[in-house]
């Protein structure tokens, strides 16, 4: 699981500067999400980790907040100093509703996929269905875009302790989940932001991790035995393949990505119990976070020193992005998420 994720936080960089290379942005995000009701599920259902709900909170919190604060210290000091854009100016100029926002939502996390959904037009803010005809866009002014995904990961977090303990909620609101999705697709809401940034609609992707969690987790390891070691080791390294040569795959996108996403529910137990059993993959997976929230100011630096020198490959400029993000993420584990992961430990065992 740990290198899967790191695989798909990767296929964010490249989907952000070279185009769709392993599974694309839209599904590492959403392979994301499944992910999260898997691990969450996990914490609060089978370990019991926390004895109080705002213990849970907090520990989420801090697993987010030190690297999320420390890359958009570092963004701003970059337009700052480095970029000397607009960005400053813009915020200045849109209404007092809209600086209220997009404070918030930049400095407490919340609410970053609400600004999906709200746009300047006339110089007020207001309700959009397309994020586009806001004048200027406010997605724009996120310090740091890409996170808004952590927005829809804090609402799930706060649901997550009385939705996951009840297996029957789970089936009601998933049903309700698929149903509005259904629904938004029939009145013409099926384009960006509806269809993957809608929190009532990717919560399905949540529940179903939850449910991959606590149906098909203890069904493998009660068929399986002492076996499932070994499987877990191969489904792992399938899912790496499929993830690597997916862009390479020569059918339907559609029907591509319904297979891709069925396949990993069936497999995702398999590499949770290989990353139990591997160290390597669990670093490398502490990687996905620093590497997804870090890559956007990585971009911004480093895409036009690049042009600068000449170098007009979109692939190795993609590749040497990769590298460079990794490298950062590297550092902001060491640095800043390590020495938390501490206090994360101990804030556990207190629970």
């Amino acid at each position: 699981m740990g290198i899967l994720r790191t695989l798909f936080a990767i296929s964010v960089v490249f989907a952000h500067s070279y185009g769709l290379f392993f599974v694309g942005g839209r599904n590492a995000v959403q392979l994301f999400y499944i992910i999260s009701g898997f691990l969450m599920s996990y914490v609060l259902v089978e370990r019991k980790t926390y004895s109080k709900i705002k213990d849970f909170y907090i520990n989420r919190y801090l697993r987010l907040y030190p690297i999320y604060f420390s890359v958009a210290l570092l963004a701003l000091l970059s337009h700052f100093i480095i970029r000397r854009d607009n960005f400053f100016n813009s915020y200045m100029s849109v209404p007092f509703s809209a600086k209220i926002l997009l404070v918030c939502s930049n400095v407490g996390i919340f609410f970053q996929d609400w600004v999906m959904f709200f746009g300047v037009v006339n110089h007020k803010l207001v309700f959009l269905t397309d994020f586009n005809k806001s004048s200027p866009p406010l997605y724009q002014l996120l310090i740091i875009p890409q996170a808004w995904t952590l927005g829809l990961e804090l609402t799930f977090y706060i649901i997550a302790p009385f939705v996951l303990l009840k297996r029957n909620l789970i089936y009601y609101l998933l049903a309700f989940s698929i149903a509005l999705r259904i629904c938004l697709i029939c009145i013409g809401l099926d384009g960006d932001p509806w269809n993957y940034r809608f929190f009532p609609t990717e919560l399905t992707w949540f529940l179903l991790g939850s449910l991959s969690h606590q149906i098909l987790l203890p069904l493998y390891k009660l068929k399986l035995g002492e076996g499932i070691n070994n499987i877990s080791k191969a489904a792992s390294y399938f899912l790496m393949f499929i993830t690597i040569t997916y862009s390479f795959i020569l059918i339907s996108d559609n029907f591509k990505t319904i297979v891709l996403f069925l396949i990993f529910l069936l497999l995702l137990p398999f590499t949770f119990i290989y990353q139990n059993n591997n160290k390597f993959d669990k670093w490398v997976g502490d990687l996905s976070y620093p590497i997804y929230i870090g890559h956007m100011l990585v971009l911004s630096i480093f895409v036009p020193v690049l042009k600068t020198y000449g170098f007009e490959n979109p692939a190795i400029n993609s590749i040497i992005y990769v590298i460079i993000s990794v490298i950062f993420s590297i550092l902001l584990n060491h640095y800043i998420g390590n020495p938390f992961e501490k206090v994360r430990s101990k804030f556990r065992a207190k629970s």
